[in-house]
């Protein structure tokens, strides 16, 4: 008869994350003639298929669903058993898969570092960043617990606690803002010719559904989904945008562009820290979701970042 190993639950979760074998076997350092053989030890073990196999590689079939919920709860027992033996306080440890979407990235990641190293340092960080629909899906399919993003409320299935109502302002070269007063109104920045995302991305929803509640139209001259390169055709001279300052924050601070705050309305974008619905998170992604809520809190207090939380 053969038993369940830690080993083989490690495994297990990485090819849940990879949703590859050859991925897995390449992050873990073994060779998958090995990983193949633990899984299927694993799944003689529990009795139960654990992975759907398809072109692309391998996703999780129910059974392995059910594994892939409460197996790091179980690691991060295991792992936290020295602890016990040694009469210290339990402190929650293990890696924790967090996707970080947009703008907040750069300016998140060295502080929430920096406080989990002196409070946690048994947990362990994995970070991804990208656009918000990469982290919605990521949360979904389970490849990560975490995702801090704007636009949660339209997903469907997830958990989502506000963190930021990060504020939004226009944006220009510096030489085409230099007549505009502090603050602008919302209809005065719409009329300005604009760069924007196309109409399918968060933000340009959250400019529309202002403007269409007021009568208003934005003058958008040019889509780009990419913020290098709209902020580039900002820089230029040939659009001004409406983002949060954090997207651009380097050309503002060397005076390359210029960022007037909107009023009547101000208009606001909410950052939430998103998991997944009737997913209990392991104990270390809560102490992992707390912690960046504490982060973004410092960010506004120390005003390197311009927003309002919750």
């Amino acid at each position: 008869m053969t038993h369940l190993t830690l080993r083989q639950l490690r495994y297990f979760l990485e090819i849940a994350r990879c949703g590859s074998l050859s991925r897995a076997a390449e992050q873990l350092g073994v060779a998958q003639p090995a990983l193949s053989q633990n899984l299927a030890a694993l799944e003689d073990t529990l009795g139960e298929r654990l992975f759907e196999r398809h072109a692309r590689g391998v996703s999780l079939s129910a059974a392995g669903q059910r594994l892939a919920e409460r197996a790091p709860a179980l690691l991060a027992e295991v792992d936290g058993l020295a602890d016990v033996v040694q009469g210290r306080s339990v402190r929650p440890r293990g890696v924790v898969r967090v996707s970080l979407a947009g703008t907040l990235a750069p300016v998140v990641i060295a502080p929430l570092l920096q406080q989990l190293a002196a409070s946690h340092p048994g947990i362990e960080l994995a970070v991804v960043d990208g656009l918000s629909p990469a982290s919605a899906l990521q949360v979904e399919s389970g490849q990560v617990h975490l995702a801090l993003m704007p636009g949660a409320t339209e997903l469907q299935g997830m958990r989502a606690q506000p963190v930021l109502h990060e504020r939004l302002v226009l944006v220009g070269a510096a030489e085409a803002m230099r007549t505009l007063p502090a603050e602008v109104t919302l209809a005065e920045a719409l009329a300005r010719p604009l760069a924007a995302p196309d109409r399918a991305h968060h933000l340009r929803k959250l400019i529309e559904r202002e403007a269409a509640a007021r009568g208003l139209v934005a003058d958008v001259r040019h889509e780009l989904n990419s913020p290098p390169m709209l902020i580039a055709l900002v820089r230029a001279g040939l659009a001004h945008a409406i983002l949060p300052a954090s997207l651009c924050q380097d050309a503002l601070d060397v005076g390359a562009l210029a960022a007037r705050r909107i009023v009547a309305p101000e208009l606001l974008r909410t950052q939430a820290v998103v998991w997944r619905q009737g997913h209990p998170l392991p104990p270390a992604a809560e102490v992992v979701r707390d912690a960046l809520g504490q982060v973004l809190a410092d960010l506004v207090a120390q005003g390197r970042l311009d927003g309002r939380l919750p």
